[in-house]
């Protein structure tokens, strides 16, 4: 019997791979978690006839442990299983065989040459049950999301799409009833084929190893009834969107003709910048919805967590009382209770800048009493105040400066070799910065009646324009700082160097059409962005066509370890805009290869086979080895941003 070592420093990898190898083979399976433990066990059993190990751990990597073993056990062979590019380890992978995690049991059987076990023709219901650390199919289960019904929800980690999504997986005991896996599957393509901004997308359904299952879009958050159960009072602004969306939901089923489920507080999910999304609710069969119930349900919890006396409570009480006319109401009462314009604290604020004057005032009275010197050092030490008030609250020390590049017209080759015609235009010579939307938040902040002029026709109603954790967030737990306010007073986020000339990110497609529309630009086109990142030759990389990692902040060098990585190119996650300085183009455009990938205007179908269009993704990431200029990637939602995600502008006309 074959005698297999297994080596990784997660126990639930461990788990989950000595579970996939005694289903699939027959074998002697050992398991260690660190390299002194492995060589322990190897020498114990004789030597194993097969080493799989992980590359990253400590205090003693896969390549190490691999060597000693070897130098005892001169026939053992070795496989390398890494979540990482191993290719520029050649010296370290010669005569070992690689995987890239997650694997499968099938992966891991033909890798060692060893026949599968006998199939068991078991009943459906019969199987085990996955859990976190399995792989099904292309789809590693990272974290348990719950259950509802018969359905068991996870985090999962697509690998062929570098995404997280949510995994929903039929149970194996529902599996196994008479027509069970067929009306799973008639409810996903139910959900897959209605299009609404607000409903979660699904993405992908099937049948992996044995098990049923559906994918969708991640959104972290918290529900409405989580909000309600922890008694959380909420924005009366966002009480209002969910609202909205709610009934325009059902609104959008109903004129299409549409099968549902009910609405529940459970299914309205709010991202960290309180943004409202709703469970896919879409299913095969006709529905029995009752409207009133599920409306007097909702108004019940948001009941819960609406401030008293506001107008968002007015239009909930009111919705509750007309529950019997269903959603039809929600839209009007919605509009009548939207607040005003203006900051429900401006009172507050005008006050303030009324004592601000006063003091500021009193202050000049008293330095025309005073010498020169004292007025003039008095003055010195102001200046130098507001100038670090500055850079603490309002913007960091940006260095960046940005302007635009002109792109001249003319023929070059675009991706596989194709000729293609551009006329001139201008685009940003660096990714666009935390500072420089900033401003684009500051001035919706300052005109919020201005907001509706830089949208796009569809982007739903109320969306806000703040990315993704950008400040101070309104979670269950105390409010934490967001990425935009560790920028400034930090210059750290997530155990990685972070200031404000560093590419914004978290931002939607719907975020960076409006910022460029703010500036009076727009977003490249994919053929735009690939002519400034490649020039007219065709090169592979932006600087040439010689591979180089140190050249671009990508994922050659990215551990999950906070306290590894960056030992290529200098950085962990993102790196200031214009470093670092080798990625560059032949037109001087800074960071295409690397730092964040980048939305453009170009849509295209989507590459998850489920059909509608979604926005092209163009150029490598912090995250992802790859780093190539003819990279595209059509995989996201218009609604879904990343940390891994940014964008730049382009302009027609020369910059004024």
């Amino acid at each position: 019997m074959t005698k297999i070592l297994l080596v990784d420093d997660e126990s639930h990898v461990l788990e989950a791979w000595k579970a996939l190898l005694e289903s699939a083979v027959s074998c002697e399976v050992r398991v260690a978690s660190v390299a002194g433990e492995a060589l322990k066990e190897a020498r114990s059993w004789g030597g194993p006839d097969v080493l799989i190990t992980d590359v990253v751990m400590e205090p003693m990597d896969g390549f190490r442990l691999r060597e000693m073993l070897a130098a005892e056990f001169p026939a053992m062979r070795a496989i390398f299983v890494s979540g990482y590019d191993l290719s520029a380890y050649a010296d370290r992978t010669a005569g070992a065989t690689v995987l890239t995690k997650p694997v499968t049991a099938e992966q891991l059987a033909a890798a060692i040459s060893l026949p599968s076990a006998p199939a068991v023709d078991a009943a459906p219901s019969l199987r085990q049950e996955p859990g976190v650390g399995v792989t099904i199919g292309a789809y590693y289960l990272q974290e348990s999301g719950g259950s509802s019904g018969d359905v068991s929800d996870y985090i999962a980690w697509q690998q062929s799409m570098s995404r997280h999504v949510m995994l929903h997986l039929l149970e194996s005991k529902q599996a196994g009833q008479s027509g069970a896996v067929e009306a799973f599957l008639a409810d996903a393509r139910a959900k897959a084929a209605v299009t609404h901004p607000y409903l979660l997308a699904v993405h992908e359904a099937g049948e992996a190893d044995g098990h049923y299952f559906f994918t969708s879009d991640l959104v972290p958050g918290h529900t409405l009834a989580a909000y309600a159960a922890a008694g959380q009072p909420l924005d009366e602004r966002v009480i209002l969107n969910a609202l909205r969306m709610a009934a325009e939901v059902s609104e959008h089923f109903k004129k299409h003709g549409l099968s549902r489920r009910p609405i529940l507080p459970s299914d309205v999910l709010l991202d960290a910048a309180m943004r409202p999304r709703l469970a896919n609710v879409a299913q095969a069969t006709a529905g029995d919805v009752n409207e009133p119930q599920e409306v007097r349900a909702m108004a019940a919890a948001l009941a819960v967590i609406t401030e008293p006396n506001s107008p968002a409570a007015a239009a909930v009480a009111s919705l509750a009382a007309n529950a019997d006319q269903g959603w039809t109401a929600a839209l009007p009462l919605v509009a009548a209770a939207k607040p005003a314009a203006a900051p429900k604290d401006v009172g507050r604020v005008t006050a303030r800048s009324d004592k601000s004057k006063q003091i500021v005032a009193l202050s000049r009275q008293q330095q025309k009493k005073r010498l020169l010197v004292t007025a003039g050092l008095s003055l010195l030490l102001l200046l130098v105040g507001l100038a670090a008030l500055f850079r603490f609250f309002g913007g960091g020390n940006r260095t960046i400066t940005s302007r635009q590049v002109e792109i001249p017209a003319g023929e070059f080759i675009y991706q596989d070799g194709e000729k293609a015609n551009l006329p001139a235009f201008w685009i940003d010579e660096h990714e666009v910065t935390i500072a420089d939307y900033k401003e684009f938040l500051d001035y919706l902040e300052a005109n919020p009646g201005e907001a509706k002029n830089f949208a796009h026709p569809d982007m739903p109603e109320g969306k806000s324009h703040v990315p993704l954790d950008w400040a101070d967030n309104k979670q269950l737990e105390p409010p934490m700082p967001g990425y935009y306010t560790r920028a400034v007073r930090w210059k750290q986020y997530k155990e990685a160097p972070l200031d404000v000339d560093s590419p914004v990110f978290n931002v939607d497609w719907f975020d960076a059409y409006a910022y460029a529309k703010w500036k009076g630009r727009r977003l490249p086109t994919e053929q735009e962005w690939e002519k400034a990142a490649r020039g007219t030759d065709g090169r592979k990389y932006p600087w040439g066509n010689e591979e180089d990692p140190k050249r671009a902040s990508t994922g050659s060098d990215f551990d999950p370890n906070p306290k590894k990585g960056g030992g290529t190119d200098g950085y962990k996650r993102w790196s200031p805009a214009n470093q670092p300085e080798g990625d560059a183009s032949i037109y001087g455009i800074r960071g295409m290869a690397g730092n964040v990938s980048e939305w453009t205007a170009t849509m295209a179908p989507s590459e998850d086979g489920m059909g509608g269009e979604v926005p092209v993704i163009r150029g490598g990431n912090w995250n992802n080895p790859e780093h190539n200029v003819t990279r595209r990637r059509a995989i996201l939602d218009p609604l879904q941003p990343q940390d891994t995600l940014g964008f730049r502008t382009v302009s027609d006309t020369p910059p004024k």
